[in-house]
């Protein structure tokens, strides 16, 4: 809402985005909503109340994206927990069952594309600077957009490890070669891949390397026991299909 809103992008922030979405509804003009989960925000983002207020303003889509600690100043300390990681994974579930609305989770959906799809999988980013980049949180890359083809950066050596790894474990709620499997992450930025792209973007394979390694086995727990779940669903909706 107001305040988490101005907090994280700009005084003002949340009152232009409110007179955009009324202009964009008025319209008949379709439109979605970003969001950025923190440890701070957490419980605004799962509420009803927020998820009815956006379905008033007329959104049809949220995507929802989690703080990684990357770029100027990373800040462990706003990475929601990995308990409100699952918490918002169970709430999505509620609300698109519940909601006039489409639900995008950045993390929490890879069981949904069977793992990550970075490293053009499926999915590249290209900075404004022409770097191009497995994936827009994965500040490292080894070509560039005006000196080489989106083919060749496809077949490049960094994006072929990238691929090749896939899929990095047998289970597809960790899907982020950055928080899930960071050991593998270190690897392809520190040895694959050419340089960095962002100031201070290393520190995440170095100075917090530690943290985001403890961050990943405190984590591993529940999404195994969501994968059983999910794939324990599954099982049950064949069988009553079939019956």
């Amino acid at each position: 809402m107001e305040e988490q809103t101005d907090k994280r992008r700009g005084k003002g922030h949340f009152q232009n985005c409110m007179k955009v979405m009324d202009m964009l509804r008025k319209a008949g003009l379709l439109f979605a909503v970003s969001t950025t989960q923190t440890r701070e925000n957490t419980e605004v983002l799962g509420s009803d109340e927020f998820i009815d207020f956006l379905v008033e303003k007329g959104c049809i889509l949220l995507w929802n994206f989690h703080y990684v600690p990357v770029g100027k100043t990373p800040n462990m300390e706003l990475m929601s927990t990995p308990e409100q990681r699952d918490y918002m994974r169970q709430r999505f579930q509620h609300f698109r069952a519940t909601e006039p609305m489409l639900f995008v989770d950045f993390w929490n959906d890879g069981h949904l594309t069977n793992g990550c799809i970075a490293g053009g999988r499926k999915y590249l980013h290209i900075t404004a600077s022409g770097d191009v980049e497995p994936c827009v949180f994965c500040h490292f890359a080894s070509d560039n957009i005006k000196e080489k083809s989106l083919l060749e950066t496809l077949n490049s050596p960094l994006f072929k490890e990238i691929r090749s790894r896939h899929p990095l474990n047998d289970n597809p709620f960790r899907p982020c070669m950055l928080i899930d499997e960071p050991a593998q992450g270190r690897d392809i930025a520190l040895n694959h891949a050419c340089r960095f792209t962002h100031p201070d973007a290393e520190v995440l394979f170095t100075e917090l390397a530690d943290q985001i390694d403890e961050y990943s086995r405190q984590f591993k727990p529940l999404a195994d026991a969501a994968w059983e779940q999910y794939q324990l669903n599954k099982t049950k909706k064949g069988k009553a299909a079939a019956g």
